[in-house]
């Protein structure tokens, strides 16, 4: 599913640079912490296998996929309070990219739970 979080991450950083040509950088940058959760799952497996040289385990990449979402989750609540002006705009922007990460999250991790031969070892 490596692939498949690039091409996520992309669609989103199109998405974000198409608000900032139309000149609403308030939601370009409140678009960022949607990219986070694609961009490390795209980069987990080989950062592990290639760099750390260890073998990518299913608790590995839900601990990454975990620490993922908290931060992304962390930082919509930072631009939920400081960016976003009206009521209404903060509780459907929180609610709607909140709702989108665990989506994520929860879709990655079933697709690494099978990928992995449903093998759950913490060693």
């Amino acid at each position: 599913m490596i692939g498949e979080s690039f091409i996520i991450t992309m669609l989103l950083l199109i998405v974000a640079l198409g608000l900032v040509r139309s000149k609403r950088k308030n939601w370009a940058l409140a678009t960022l912490p949607l990219i986070l959760l694609p961009a490390v799952n795209a980069v987990a497996k080989p950062f592990c296998m290639f760099v750390l040289d260890i073998e990518f385990t299913f608790v590995i990449a839900v601990w990454t996929i975990l620490i993922a979402v908290m931060a992304s989750c962390i930082w919509i609540g930072f631009l939920t309070a400081t960016f976003l002006n009206k009521r209404k705009s903060r509780l459907i922007y929180m609610l709607g990219c909140t709702g989108f990460n665990i989506i994520l999250a929860a879709a990655f991790m079933w697709n690494h739970y099978h990928a992995l031969g449903g093998e759950f070892s913490f060693f």
